[in-house]
Parts: structure tokens; sequence; C-alpha cells
């Protein structure tokens, strides 16, 4: 989760935005979480943050991955449209259930309640992003007569997320993108990406399939392992190699190669290591390696 002093957390979110865009990756999210305890994580607001990290990002697409349940419709529409305002280049606004328990409790919701409230925020939000003069009454969020400005001068997609079947099918129906859960191992996937690609014909959407992986890339496949075993051994999120972009350039080209040809045609990565200068140094080898093998795919 980063560093625990906040003026290095700070620094090393800026030094990532700097390597993803020297890398030549397609575009930087950044995360959000609610009420950890500092003891636990470092964890930034993710809109303020990526406004402050546009000025590193430039013209490279940039957005959000955001607990959907716990945002207020009317002002998190305005915030994008704000951060549309200064953006160099496209908005990507993932929207997420989350999965903590301890984060419902703070907030005084019950966690059943959270497919519901990323339902309506979805609805509300792309009307409002839209221009529209936004009326709706719903379980969890009511907006009468409403309208937002700026609207945005960039354009912005939303992109919902889900690890079942379930979340697979209400993407295809309210997302302009599917982004996986991370741990789905490639059955899974093959499975949820047919019950997606369905959805989103049905709602009259072109499907965009976004795979979800944690990464490393080393040297070598040995010189990865060597990393990213301790970790694994830790129990970290209780996923294996199946479920990870790890080995040397060769290695996580092939793993791409075979994601591509299952169907899906982007990847959001997360660097599996805590170490931040060997999260630098993988990103400089995705860059000189990765990057230029797999844009023809």
């Amino acid at each position: 989760m980063g560093a625990y002093d906040t003026a290095e957390q700070a620094s090393n979110w800026l030094e990532v935005a700097a390597a993803a865009r020297a890398a030549g990756l397609d575009g930087l999210l950044v995360g959000d979480n609610h009420a950890v305890a500092p003891g636990y994580a470092n964890c930034f607001s993710p809109v303020p943050s990526i406004a402050r990290l546009m000025a590193v990002t430039g013209d490279m697409p940039v957005g959000m991955v955001l607990l959907a349940p716990f945002y207020e419709p009317i002002v998190l529409a305005e915030q994008i449209g704000t951060l549309a305002a200064f953006s160099e280049a496209p908005l990507i606004v993932t929207l997420a259930l989350g999965g903590r328990a301890q984060t419902f409790e703070s907030f005084g919701w019950e966690m059943r309640t959270r497919v519901g409230r990323l339902e309506e925020l979805a609805t509300i939000v792309r009307a409002l992003l839209a221009g529209e003069r936004v009326t709706f009454h719903g379980r969890y969020h009511t907006v009468v007569s409403a309208q937002i400005s700026p609207l945005p001068r960039v354009p912005v997609s939303l992109w919902l997320a889900g690890t079942v079947p379930e979340a697979a099918a209400r993407a295809g129906r309210l997302g302009d993108a599917w982004l996986c859960g991370q741990n789905a191992s490639p059955a899974e996937l093959k499975a949820q990406l047919a019950v997606y690609r369905e959805a989103a014909a049905q709602a009259g959407r072109i499907p965009r399939p976004v795979l979800r992986r944690d990464i490393f890339v080393g040297e070598t496949d040995t010189d990865a392992r060597t990393v990213v075993e301790p970790i694994l051994a830790e129990g970290y999120r209780g996923t294996g190699h199946d479920t990870l972009l790890v080995g040397g350039p060769e290695t996580v080209i092939r793993q791409l190669r075979e994601y591509r040809a299952m169907g899906f045609e982007g990847v959001m990565v997360r660097h599996i290591v805590g170490d931040h200068q060997q999260m630098l140094e993988s990103f400089e080898r995705i860059g000189r390696h990765v990057m230029p093998a797999i844009r023809g795919l």
C-alpha cells in the first residue's frame, strides 16, 4: 500500500506517474479506500490525487477506480466535470462495489445495499455528464431537476468493475467497459467474458473488456520469482501465479498475448511489490521490452 510517511507517499505517487508515462502506458488510474486506519495504509483520496498527477501525466489518459456506494452523484459529476476541464486527455471513471465490510459499517450502511447504490449512481452520473436535466427518485439517491457544470470538455468513460458473472452483466448493461476482478482464474474469465459480451449486445453497447492483473517484470523469470515468491508466501491477496503477470519480459509478453487471444482489449496492472525502487525498475522494463511487443496486438 506504499509508504507510511505521507510526504514519502506523495513523492512516490509522482514518481509512479512519471514512470508510467515514460514507459508509454496508455493511462494511469488511482484507487480508492475509505475509513482505513493510518497504521494499516496511507490512502490518498482519488479525486484530488488525480488532479495533482495530471500535471505529470500530460496528455496520457488518467482516471480513478471509485468505490461507488460511498459517493453522492451530483457532487461526483461536478468533480468529474472539473477534472475534465483541466485534463489534456480523456478521463476514465471506474465504479466498483467495494468488498470491505468495515467500510460500510463506518458509514452506517449495510453491505447488501452496495449494488443498488452503484447502479443508481452510474445512471445519474452518466445523465448529468451528458448535460441532461435529471430527476431521479431511487431507493438510495434522490435528484430533483438537477444539472451540473462544468460539463466535460474531454471524453469521459464510465467503466464498471466486478469479479462475478452478475457484475460482468451489470457492466454490459451500464458501462462503457468492464474491468474484471484481479483474482479471476482463466476459466472464470472466459465464462464472465461471455456473459459480459451478451449483456453489452442486448444493451446496444460496444463491449470493451479490460483485464485486471497485478504485475512484476524482472530481468528474467528467475529474477522475478525471487522477488515475488516471498510476497506470495505472506498470503498476498490470496492469489497465485495463474492470476498474476510475473516473469521476465518474454514471459509477461506471452501471458498478455494469451489474454488478448481470449478477447481482452486492455489490461490494468498494479505492481505486486511494495519496494518503490523495484517498482520503478519494473516500469522501465515494461516500457523498454513489453510495450513495443504488444502494441500490434
